[in-house]
């Protein structure tokens, strides 16, 4: 930046102002006079640019932030006397240099190196990566200039971090600032910026699962002695209603079940409780139930302290005979997990259980059990849904893989058994060919999307008769459908009474919590571009919906996903949408097996997912299974038809196409319904150098995520935080965001190998300077306790509010002692306050236990076009 005209009057000047209130070292020794030829005698700051990457010889004991001299457009030295030299990348030359040369500016520079926290293999110096922070102060006559200067390097000032001088603070590149003596003070803009953040408190929500909740009568059994730790009251009671359940029906038994006896002078009846219908034959014994406390009350250990009951009595002789089932009878617990919770499971039994009185092994991978005298005197073993799928071979009952279903296992226990759900596919039916005494299925959502999905958890347990789930819809789900409420209530009622546990969020004494949201306006510019990309929307369904070809609105159905996805990306990443958009689409090809996936990814979001070929259905939790252990990839047409991985394998074998009504055949392309892949967004850029991905960050803030490090920023230290949002594409703005405050963070998403997941956990939990874990949706909505946290941020809403729900119950739960905040961000008077109302139509009841699944009609392109253009 060149001027044509210089300043004469003395610096000394400028002290004497009253606005100047503490004295100032200018950073070039040599500037001239600050005050205009036009007379505008006041200093005043511009902003700060942040976020200039560099790279510097760091020493082991330099801070976390120090002040430098820019001695060149491309060099920097400490100011202090440890002299750190440092270099500057060559892209911001250009505009540094015409810092430099406007001699009436003063630039106070910071040095933040990045973390070391994890590298101190240098001894005494290193050349690390590093950026740098420049508040620009100078005369006011300078004000357009410096805007118009800033705005040709696509940079936007951002709030002043420290107050190097407490005079008026007149950002040329914000609505608000004017020349005027009424704007803030440096020092006023500082607090204001970590005090501008409005929470709105949310109402409790009612509880979809009332109906089912129950048992407070129940009385405290005597836990194992090897047991290490304490059960709570509820666990107690819920130790008590297992072990009554796991002793099956007694006849005259005054235990609650469903059935009950009524003698007479000729015979014995048995009737249904639920129905009141009689039979002659006694009914099948079911040994088990449903455990359906909410997320956060401690399931795991209860189950835990379920198998200690059994732990003294394994013996080898236990192992041996057969049983006229021709099993081999066993008496160990097998527990079924997702396979991001093995070692969640590992953990817990080794905290929990008194050292050496549990044996446990997998059976996993390289671990898999190889014949039945690996079970001798093992009390627990733990496996997966997907291994158990892998493993199950209807066709060969006598390989070395047929282990787990070639005995009699004591217990089976299911954790996050809502993925049973679909009886159709092949997981489902590999579990239920298992066989056992006792059977448990662990779920905090144990209806999702209909009743239907209690009626699969019922069909596990074999909760006779409604292991038949035939009979359950005709004595229960259809008693809605015909209007009968009040008797489809007390049916539902009486069979949870009997097999079901399920205590109120309450039930335990736990620190208060306290939901908000927080509705964040755009800036001017962030509006103009939404409103541009919501018009195009809007333009380009409606010319889909006045076309008659189906296979033209089918195209326009996931053209309009995208414009969508847009955005909603728009409210998260601002004007930076631009930077990652544009690239991304440069180089992304426009065949379907490119779009393929991000497609099938927002269509997933917003629907439920039914297999054109089985009608099974996939909900957005089925991420948490591992989709690589199958031979085929599940596949997604532009017509929305969907086939999951075992029908896929079934077509490709028989050498048939994928049903599609459409002539020309529509374009089918293989999907992944893996958490990584729920993670990327259509805009999603290639992976590449990430400082260089850095420099679209100069400048400004989002402003979801500026209000974000703003409140991040006012919290108290050791107050620990996490941020959720669906998309990794988010996280890394939040990230640079964090960077740029100079807080620390870690990372758990998808791309994170299972190998570094604990270090990264262990690192939050125990390290008082990381006060952030950035954590995608899908990768914290199981399995985790992240009690350290007090703090949990939404970034955006979700279609489906269980995920959202799951992800929240990281921090509120057993282990919590602070209060707990949850704050839901959302942008003003755009397409996610839509999201937010097709929210609230899920959490009603009636919608929930009135719908059903429809044989995978529901992906008529049509119907979903005209569905989203209501959303507008």
């Amino acid at each position: 930046m060149t001027r044509s005209h210089h300043h004469g009057a003395k610096r000394q000047r400028l002290l004497d102002d009253e606005s100047a209130v503490e004295p100032w070292e200018p950073s070039q020794p040599d500037s001239p006079a600050l005050f205009s030829q036009d007379g505008c005698e006041e200093m005043v700051c511009f902003g700060m640019v942040s976020s200039i990457d560099g790279r510097c010889d760091l020493q082991t004991s330099a801070p976390d932030t120090f002040p430098v001299h820019l001695s060149s457009s491309d060099r920097f030295l400490s100011s202090d006397s440890s002299k750190i030299a440092g270099y500057i990348c060559s892209q911001y030359g250009p505009m540094i240099d015409g810092l430099l040369a406007e001699q009436s500016l003063l630039l106070h520079t910071s040095c933040i190196p990045e973390s070391t926290q994890n590298d101190r293999s240098f001894t005494a110096m290193a050349q690390v990566n590093c950026t740098l922070e420049i508040t620009v102060y100078g005369p006011c006559d300078l004000f357009d200039e410096i805007g118009d200067w800033f705005q040709e390097y696509n940079i936007f000032l951002q709030d002043p971090r420290v107050c190097h001088l407490d005079v008026r603070y007149c950002n040329p590149q914000r609505l608000s600032s004017h020349t005027s003596k009424n704007t803030l003070t440096v020092s006023q803009a500082i607090t204001q910026s970590s005090a501008q953040v409005h929470f709105q408190e949310l109402d409790e929500r009612p509880e979809l699962l009332d109906l089912i909740s129950g048992q407070e009568d129940l009385g405290e059994a005597t836990p194992s002695p090897f047991l290490s730790t304490s059960l709570h009251k509820h666990q107690k009671q819920a130790l008590t209603f297992m072990l009554r359940r796991e002793e099956g029906w007694k006849p005259g038994d005054a235990w609650p079940d469903i059935w009950e006896t009524a003698d007479s002078s000729h015979a014995r009846h048995y009737i249904n409780r639920i129905t009141k219908q009689h039979q002659s034959e006694p009914p099948q014994q079911c040994h088990g139930g449903i455990i359906a406390d909410p997320m956060g009350l401690g399931k795991t250990l209860t189950m835990i302290a379920l198998a200690a009951n059994d732990f003294a009595a394994v013996t080898e002789d236990r192992i041996g005979w057969k049983q006229s089932d021709d099993l081999i009878p066993v008496e160990a617990t097998l527990i079924i997990v997702p396979q991001p919770l093995l070692s969640t499971w590992e953990g817990q039994l080794t905290e929990h259980v008194a050292a050496d009185q549990v044996r446990f092994r997998r059976h996993h991978g390289k671990s898999r059990l190889k014949s039945v005298k690996d079970l001798e005197s093992i009390n627990i073993v733990l496996t997966t849904y997907h291994t158990l799928s892998a493993d199950w071979n209807i066709h060969n009952a006598d390989s070395e893989s047929q282990i787990m279903f070639s005995v009699h296992w004591k217990r089976i226990i299911l954790d996050e058994a809502h993925l049973v759900r679909n009886v159709r596919t092949r997981m489902s039916r590999a579990i239920h060919k298992l066989e056992s005494t006792c059977r448990w299925a662990v779920t905090g959502t144990p209806i999702q999307n209909n009743i239907s999905d209690l009626a699969a958890l019922l069909k596990f347990i074999r909760a006779y008769p409604y292991d038949d789930l035939k009979l359950f819809d005709n004595d229960i789900s259809r008693m809605w459908k015909a209007g009968e409420d009040e008797e489809a209530v007390q049916r539902l009622k009486r069979l949870s009474r009997c097999l079901i546990l399920r205590r109120a969020k309450n039930t335990i004494d736990l620190p208060p919590r306290r939901d908000v949201k927080c509705p964040v306006d755009f800036s001017r510019a962030e509006r103009s571009l939404y409103e541009s990309i919501r018009q195009q929307a809007i333009l380009k369904i409606d010319d889909a919906l006045r076309h008659d070809l189906e296979i033209s609105r089918s195209g326009a159905y996931v053209n309009f996903l995208q414009q969508i996805e847009s955005m909603r990306l728009v409210c998260n990443l601002g004007l930076h949408y631009h930077n990652r958009h544009d690239n991304a689409s440069s180089r992304a090809p426009t065949d379907w097996a490119a779009t393929a996936q991000h497609a099938f990814n927002s269509h997933r979001e917003m629907n439920m997912i039914v297999c054109s070929q089985c009608s099974s259905s996939l909900e957005m939790t089925e991420s948490l299974v591992d989709d690589t252990l199958f031979e085929d990839s599940p596949l997604f047409s532009r017509c929305l038809k969907y086939a999951c991985a075992e029908c896929s394998h079934k077509l490709r074998i028989t050498g048939f196409n994928m049903a599609c009504d459409h002539n020309p055949r529509c374009p089918v392309a293989p999907v992944s319904v893996s958490t990584s892949a729920l993670e990327e967004t259509f805009s999603q850029s290639n992976p590449k150098d990430k400082r260089a991905d850095r420099s679209s960050f100069l400048g400004n803030l989002p402003s979801k995520v500026e209000i974000l490090v703003s409140d991040l920023k006012a919290l108290p230290f050791g107050v620990k935080s996490i941020v959720f949002s669906t998309w990794r594409l988010t996280l890394d703005v939040v990230e640079t965001g964090l960077n740029q405050a100079g807080i620390q963070c870690v990372r758990f998403d998808g791309k994170v190998p299972q190998t570094q997941r604990q270090p990264v956990l262990n690192r939050f939990k125990t390290d008082p300077s990381v006060r952030v874990m950035l954590l995608t949706l899908q990768c914290g909505a199981v399995g985790l306790t992240l009690t350290e946290a007090s703090r949990a941020y939404l970034m955006e809403p979700h279609w489906n509010p269980t995920i959202e729900d799951q992800a929240l119950a990281r921090i509120h739960r057993i282990g919590q002692k602070r209060e707990v905040t949850t704050i839901r961000f959302y942008i003003r008077d755009s397409f996610e306050e839509r999201v937010m109302e097709v929210q609230e139509s899920k959490k009603n009841l009636a919608g929930v236990l009135l719908s059903g699944h429809d044989g995978g009609q529901a992906d008529d392109s049509l119907g979903a076009l005209q569905r989203l253009r209501s959303l507008l």
